[in-house]
């Protein structure tokens, strides 16, 4: 058994459980060839089905080599690990609790890795780690002249989901900040918005709500199904955040001719005029989502818990941003600011923020007591109930 060979598949974002329903890992020849074959049907197209059947070619190739040789039939094996969408730490400790399985069930010591792509290849210190790595093959797929052409290439890179999301959503916002500064007849304010633009969204995917909007529009679509009062919330929140950049529009413009736009601080300039007009009106639209989402939880007899830390947050943030945003203008020498009472507005702002952040966790936990001891109740009369029959 220590001679044992493992002909080894990893599919690290696991594309054969999200999309043919495998689970993983898949051990055996018939397993893994079955495994390919309803891959295959989900998605012809996906190169990991490739890397699948080239792993049961390797292995096939093994095991008659073994033959030829007279050797033992158990000197091979072939198997399939997946991990998971959310490719890190998540998706690697579960290969490597599968790799663990996987030499379990097989008492392997050597390993042929067969992957799709350097993407996959990440994980060998994972499989060096536990045993012996012999050989790695990157399946590379050979396609038609037709489907080598650099549109259909380009075509089929659009579509794919991950590149989407990553690299066409940032695009399309800077190109529709450039629209919204041409049609205004102010090429300069270009900059600035595509500046601010950018930024939110880079905050938004650094602190996980990279799907805030498409969760929104999802959301507003089950409140129209379900008859929820949350769907005209929704549309007010809809409504705010579009009168707030309407509002920052045209307070970014009133301060162009103050301001030198071509340097990098008059575009930091026009960005922080735009959050100090436009940011309560977002903030209204932010409290007005939770609010409906409060008032569905009051209809539906559930009792309101962690939304008011949300709602006192929201409020929180949107204090610090306006301190802030005031604090540069004023820094600035705008409107006939100072530094000191840029800072004085700064620093209240924060110590106010702070105040709202800690009565909405007090009444957030003041809830979560009060609904312990109501289940805690409820189970207690159960109990009765039970000793009493």
């Amino acid at each position: 058994m220590s001679d044992k060979i493992l002909v080894l598949c990893v599919d690290r974002d696991n594309d054969v459980g999200e999309k043919a329903g495998v689970e993983t890992p898949v051990v055996g020849k018939t397993a893994v060839e079955d495994a390919a074959k309803k891959f295959a049907l989900a998605d012809p197209e996906d190169s990991d089905v490739n890397a699948l059947f080239a792993a049961l070619k390797i292995y096939e190739d093994l095991k008659e080599r073994t033959a030829q040789q007279k050797e033992s039939e158990e000197g091979a094996e072939i198997a399939l690990i997946a991990g998971d969408r959310d490719i890190g730490v998540k998706s690697d400790t579960k290969i490597a609790s599968q790799l663990d399985e996987v030499l379990a069930r097989t008492g392997a010591k050597r390993a042929i890795i067969v992957t799709d792509g350097s993407e996959d290849e990440e994980i060998l210190p994972i499989v060096q780690s536990r045993m012996r790595i012999d050989a790695v093959r990157r399946v590379v797929v050979r396609q038609s002249e037709p489907l080598e052409s650099g549109f259909y290439m380009l075509k089929r890179l659009f579509e794919e989901e991950k590149f989407s999301r990553s690299f066409l959503t940032p695009l399309g916002l800077a190109m529709l900040a450039i629209s919204i500064s041409l049609i205004l007849g102010q090429p300069s304010l270009s900059i600035g918005l595509i500046l601010g633009i950018l930024g939110i969204y880079a905050l938004l995917k650094g602190i996980g709500l990279g799907g805030v909007l498409a969760d929104f529009i999802a959301a507003m679509r089950s409140s129209l199904y379900t008859g929820k009062i949350s769907f005209v919330t929704d549309i007010c929140a809809l409504v705010l955040a579009l009168a707030g950049a309407f509002q920052g529009t045209l307070s970014a413009l009133s301060l162009l001719p103050e301001i030198h736009t071509e340097s990098f601080s008059g575009s930091i300039l026009v960005a922080t005029a735009f959050v100090r007009a436009s940011i309560w009106w977002f903030i209204c639209a932010a409290v007005a989502i939770v609010v409906g989402k409060m008032m569905n939880m009051v209809i539906e007899g559930e009792r309101i818990v962690r939304q008011w830390a949300i709602l006192f947050s929201i409020v929180a943030s949107g204090l610090i941003l306006y301190g802030g945003s005031e604090c540069i203008m004023a820094i600035s020498g705008i409107n006939g600011g100072n530094a000191w009472e840029g800072y004085q507005i700064l620093f209240f702002s924060i110590l106010g923020a702070v105040f709202l952040s800690f009565i909405g966790v007090r009444i957030s936990w003041y809830a979560r007591g009060r609904k312990w001891m109501e289940e805690q109740g409820e189970q207690g009369e159960q109990s009765g109930r039970r000793v009493r029959a």
